[in-house]
C-alpha cells in the first residue's frame, strides 16, 4: 500500500509563513518566549514546532503544531498523569471540553492532560494562530492551579498573582 503524501509545498511554505509573521508580531510582546521549527520526515508530519509562551500559573506553556498531509495539529501538555484523584481531574477537564471552541482537553498516552486541536492546513494564517494559541493558553491556565492541587496535594503550591504592582 502506497503511503500517503504530506503537505503540498504551497501548503507548507504557507503554514510556515503564518507562523513566522506570528512570531514577529508577538516577540516582542514577552509573552512569546520563543519558537522552534523542526523539519521531520517521519511520514507523519513534514514540520514541528515548539512556541513557548511565559505562563500566569504554569511557568512556561509550550505548545507543539505539526503540519501533517492537510491538517496542522497543536498539543500542548496541561500535566503530567496524576498521582491520585484522576477520576476527579478527568471529570473536571471533560465538563470544560463543552465550553471549549475548536480546543478539546485530552488523556495522552501516559495518562497525561493535554489540549489538542487540528485545523486544516489550507485555513491556517497569523489569525488562526492568534486564535489557536489564545484559546489554549487561556484554558490551560484557567484549569492548572486546580488540576495540579488535585493531582499533586502537597507539592503544587498555586502562586498569588498581584494584580497591581507592588510599592
Amino acid at each position: 500500500m502506497p503511503e500517503a503524501s504530506l503537505a503540498a509545498d504551497a501548503e507548507r511554505d504557507g503554514v510556515a509563513a503564518s507562523i513566522a509573521a506570528f512570531e514577529q508580531a508577538w516577540m516582542p510582546s514577552g509573552h512569546l518566549l520563543s519558537v522552534e521549527h523542526r523539519v521531520v520526515s517521519d511520514r507523519k508530519a513534514t514540520d514541528r514546532w515548539i512556541l513557548r509562551f511565559k505562563g500566569t500559573e504554569k511557568d512556561v506553556i509550550a505548545i507543539w503544531l505539526s503540519l501533517g498531509q492537510r491538517t496542522l495539529s497543536l498539543e500542548a501538555e496541561v500535566m503530567p498523569a496524576p498521582e491520585v484523584n484522576s477520576e476527579a481531574i478527568h471529570a473536571l477537564v471533560l465538563r470544560r471540553n463543552a465550553a471549549l471552541f475548536g480546543i478539546a482537553f485530552a488523556i495522552g498516552p501516559e495518562s497525561g492532560i493535554y489540549l489538542v486541536a487540528r485545523v486544516p492546513a489550507s485555513v491556517v494564517d497569523i489569525d488562526e494562530i492568534d486564535r489557536l494559541c489564545g484559546s489554549t493558553i487561556e484554558a490551560l491556565e484557567a484549569v492548572y492551579p486546580t488540576v495540579m492541587s488535585l493531582g499533586f496535594p502537597g507539592q503544587f503550591r498555586r502562586r498569588r498573582v498581584s494584580q497591581t504592582p507592588l510599592r
